[in-house]
Parts: C-alpha cells; structure tokens; sequence
C-alpha cells in the first residue's frame, strides 16, 4: 500500500482535542493526543477527549505517539490513550515533564515508556524517519515535525509562530524547513488558527513596554493572570516584577507546577528571592509584590475566581487592586470571563485586559505567517488543521489569492474522521468515520459515554419518569395499579398537577380522561384537573400491558421496554416534553 493516509481524530472544525493519525503500509504513528473543553459542562463534563475506540482496529498498526508541544490541547488526553495502548512517546523535555506530572497522578509514569528528544533530532519508527524542527511558539520547547515516508515527507507544523525575537529559546527553524522545501514536501498540514488574522503575529517581546507601564503606574496590590503555560509570558513578568522592585507570589496548582518545572529545566530564571510564597508575601508592603495567578479564563477553580469571590484561603481581591488579563478568552469561555470580570468590578478592582492595553499576544501564525511557512515548504498538497471551520476556510482562501501556484485542486478541507489518501496519483478524501467523543467526568475525572452525556442533557430538559410495574410471573397480568412519579417535567406539579387545553382533553379516549366535577375553568377555556393526567398515563400503561402476548411479558427486556415506547409516545403526544423514562419490573 504505497500510500499515506492521515485520519484526524479531533482538532478540526473545533479547537482541543487535537489528534492525528498517519498511517504507511500497516504502520501508524499518532500525533497529539489533546483534550477540548465542551459546551456540556452543565451536564457535570469537565473535558473532552477523542474517542479512541475508533483506532482499535488499528492497534496492530499503532507504532508511537509523538507530541508536538506540551498545551493541555496536544497532550491533555494523553494518560486516557495509553490506558489502551501503551505505545512509546516521542517528545521535547519540556513537554515530557509536563506529560510526566499526569502520568504520575494517574499511577501510570512507571509503564510508559517516554523518550526525549532535541531539535533536529532525527528518529526512525518503521516506515518513518520524523525529525523534530524547533518551532517558536507561546509555550517553549515546541515542534513542527518532518515526517518522511517511502513516497515522501509530510511537515505537520503543529502550533507555530514565526517569531523573529522570542523571549526564551531561538526563533523558528526555517533553515531546516527549507531543506525539505528544497528536497520536495508532499504535504503540509498547517495550523489555521489565526488564519482570519492579518499580517505578522507580533513577538512575544511586544508586551513587554505594557507591563513596564502598569508596573510603574500601579501603586497597590497587583495581580497578573495568565496560561500557566505561557512560559514566555512568565518570564516577562518576572523579568519586570524585578525591574520595578517587586516579589512574584505564584498561585495555583497549574501555575505553581509550570514554572517549578521550567525553573528546574532552567527554562525560566527568577533570580535570587524572586519568588516567594503566599505566608512570606504578607510581610511585604501591597507595592512589594506582584502575584501571578491561575483564572484567565474565568474558571470556577482557580485562583484568580477564588479570590474574586472571596473563596481563596488567605486571599481576596479588594477595592483599588489591579488586575491583568493577559490573555486571549477561548472560544465558549466569554460568558466565564464576563462574570469574572463583573465580579472583580463589584470589587472595586482595576481590571486591564488585552482590549485596553498590548498585555497579549498570540502564539500561532496570522496570515503573513502562514504565507513565509507556505512559500519555505512548498508543498505539493496544502491541508490546513487546527481551528474551527472558517479558519481552515480562511487558510486556504488567503493561500489561494496570496501563493502563487496554489488553487482548489492542491489545497484540502478535512474534518475529524476525513481518510485523505495521498499517493503518486494525487490526494482525496476516500472516505468517513463518525469520529464521537469521549467526555470527562468532572468529579470522578473518568470516561463517560455520550449517552450517558445525553441522558443527562434529557434530564436536564425533560425531567424524569419512573415506572414501576408490578407482574404476576404464573398469569403474566399486572398485580395492582402500575405506580408513576415524575420529577421536573413540565407541565406536571404539586397539587396543581396539570393544565391542559380543552383539545387536549378531547383526544384522549373517555376511559383515560375523567375530567372531575368541579374542576375550574381558565381564561383560555383550559381545564384545571388535578388527578387526570396521572390517571390517564396508569391507564396507557395498563391498555399497553393488554396488548401484550405472555411471551413478551415474559421476557423483561422486551416487557420493559415496550412499556417505555407507550409511555412515552403518551407524553410527548399530550405535553410535548421527552422526559427519561426509567422502568422496573417486579415480579411476584
């Protein structure tokens, strides 16, 4: 089979849960293995990952994982891909440590078999030869990767910036992406985030002048939230807390465990008494320390909301405190940020965001970027990845009308479970796989199904019935009334029990509706019946009973679920509502 097939088992059309499969001859390597943060979190979901049942039929196939960087979007899903393969891991030190850290709480570091690597390294996994092309990115240590196979190499840029002056480390690696561009790419797979962004994303020196600024102005408490993960950004603050005199207390659990390991790599210096701790802090005067926290995103636990809401042990935002928000929101978390913000407001903080001041700056390529990585790699077919669909969109459009040589024929749109086959004769999409996801729950931090995740969502909705059935297992006759308690379906409450109109009554056959004397009257003409409906849906479940054969009686799965059908089709039909509906069967 002479041909490369790549299998994206999440990151496009969305963002997390970046996952990719590429596959040579009965070889497989994975690239990524991220989590996404879902709509679903009512529904008690924290995170989600792919659903990685789909590579079991490859398992055979599955050589390694290679991680391009080390964001929760690339390696969050990590430790739940190698419960089911335990394949070996490719990956930069910083990312490694990163990796290291999960797979320790999760009692997994001692049976993976993890390998560092450098730039320019270059390893040989059966049909490929990847070598690892040092990319500048908000995160340190990151890779795009070269990946070479019998009928040619594909570059997977991962996430990427051309970054002239970066803050930690050299700028991206053009050189060696030349060489292959040189030698002939086949196909790059590129990241498409800022794709609808003009021009150059600036350097991460940009916000330097910005942070000089509220440093000099602020006179009180001074509080800087940011991705735990934004080693650069780290590195600037401390960089300017020393500057203007003041101390970094770090604080929360992610922030505090990303820059111990970039210390400890010597990836970030802070100097001598730099840091310090929260107990230590308060012996400073307010103009003395800057506190570097967790909560940019407006999560309920992290430091900066705890502190918001007065929740945070030892700590609380007050009036005339200051708070930066250096950092981008993420697509589905505005309405986090927003109440975040309103709350440090009510207050009486002074809150600096990216709107106000250059306290941010992206880590991934805007359009000028991506041209200066198109025209380096020059690439047969273009596949641009990673990001919702207008961005992937944006990608090619921009390449289109800006690249010379680039048209409909050699730029590809994929989705999550695409096959793009690419050989000798050209690239397509020869075929689709529903590619679902796993969801997290936020308690246990297991798998949940998505039914399980939909069941939820119904309850939610339409509240819930139970049914109870009580069976004589010698006549297979119902032994009493059947017994219904709903819980949160609308309609249906208290005494009132229900209203319904005076159509609804009358499509309900006289043996279910009882319509008690004395009822009152609305305004719209409806009845108010305090027992009829109950009555009526005892009644559908005994008329369905009736109809039953004794086999299917007998037989409590098909019983059981025969009772739901009917039920159900009852209330739908006169509320309007789907409520879960659960059913018990009790023999005597």
């Amino acid at each position: 089979m002479n041909k490369i097939e790549i299998i994206p088992l999440g990151g496009i059309g969305e963002f997390g849960m970046n996952c990719m499969g590429i596959r040579f001859g009965d070889e497989m390597i994975v690239v990524d293995a991220g989590m996404g943060f879902p709509e679903e979190t009512p529904y008690g979901v924290d995170i989600s990952i792919p659903n990685f049942d789909f590579l079991e039929e490859y398992r055979d196939d599955l050589t390694a994982i290679i991680l391009t960087h080390g964001h929760e979007d690339h390696i969050g899903a990590l430790s739940y891909i190698l419960r089911k393969f335990n394949l070996p891991v490719y990956a930069s030190r910083f990312t490694i440590a990163l990796a290291e850290k999960r797979l320790e709480e999760n009692k997994m570091l001692d049976d993976v078999l993890l390998h560092r690597v450098k730039a320019n390294d270059i390893v040989e996994i059966g049909n490929f030869k990847i070598e690892f092309i040092h990319a500048s990115h908000s995160l340190v240590d990151c890779f795009s990767l070269a990946i070479t196979t019998p009928i040619g190499t594909v570059i997977h840029t991962g996430d990427y910036k051309i970054d002239d002056t970066p803050v930690i480390g050299k700028p991206y690696d053009l050189k060696t992406l030349k060489k292959y561009g040189d030698a002939g790419v086949l196909a790059l797979l590129g990241d498409s985030t800022n794709a609808t962004v003009p021009g150059r994303t600036p350097s991460e020196q940009a916000v330097i002048p910005a942070f000089q600024e509220i440093f000099e102005e602020t006179t009180g408490r001074l509080f800087v939230a940011t991705f735990s993960s934004s080693i650069h950004r780290l590195q600037i603050i401390f960089d300017v807390a020393h500057e203007f005199g003041r101390k970094v207390c770090v604080l929360g659990r992610s922030m505090q465990k990303n820059v111990e390991i970039a210390v400890d790599q010597g990836l970030v210096k802070v100097g001598h008494d730099g840091m310090i701790d929260l107990s230590d802090a308060r012996k400073y005067d307010d103009d003395e320390v800057c506190y570097l926290v967790t909560g940019s995103q407006g999560e309920n636990r992290a430091a900066l909301w705890n502190m918001a809401t007065s929740t945070f042990k030892g700590m609380e935002i007050g009036k005339g405190d200051t708070v930066v928000l250096s950092a981008r929101i993420i697509p589905g978390n505005e309405k986090n940020i927003s109440r975040l913000i309103g709350s440090l407001y009510k207050r009486g903080a002074n809150i600096i965001e990216e709107k106000r001041r250059l306290v941010h700056v992206s880590g991934h390529a805007s359009q000028e970027d991506i041209k200066i990585m198109v025209e380096t790699a020059r690439p047969k077919y273009l596949v641009p990845i990673h990001g919702e669909y207008r961005m992937l969109f944006r990608h090619k459009e921009f390449v289109k009308n800006h690249v010379a040589g680039y048209n409909d024929d050699n730029i590809i749109l994929i989705e999550n479970g695409d096959f793009l086959e690419i050989d000798e004769f050209g690239a397509r999409i020869s075929g689709r796989r529903d590619m679902f996801k796993t969801f997290i729950d936020e308690e246990s931090s297991e798998a949940i199904e998505y039914d399980v995740v939909r069941e939820r969502k119904k309850l939610a909705y339409g509240g819930a019935i139970s049914l109870v059935v009580t069976v004589n297992k010698a006549t297979h006759k119902l032994s009493g009334d059947p017994q219904i308690t709903m819980n949160g379906v609308a309609g249906v409450g208290g005494a009132d029990a229900l209203r319904w109109n005076a159509d609804a009554l009358v499509r309900m056959s006289a043996k279910h509706a009882t319509v008690l004397a004395g009822g009152t009257g609305d305004a719209d003409g409806g009845v108010r019946v305090p027992s009829t409906f109950l009555a009526a849906a005892r009644q559908t479940v005994i008329d369905a009973v009736g109809e039953m054969k004794p086999a299917q009686i007998a037989d409590k799965t098909v019983f059981k679920e025969n009772l739901r059908i009917h039920l159900k089709r009852f209330v739908q039909r006169e509320l309007g509502t789907k409520p879960v509906i659960v059913t018990t069967v009790v023999e005597v």
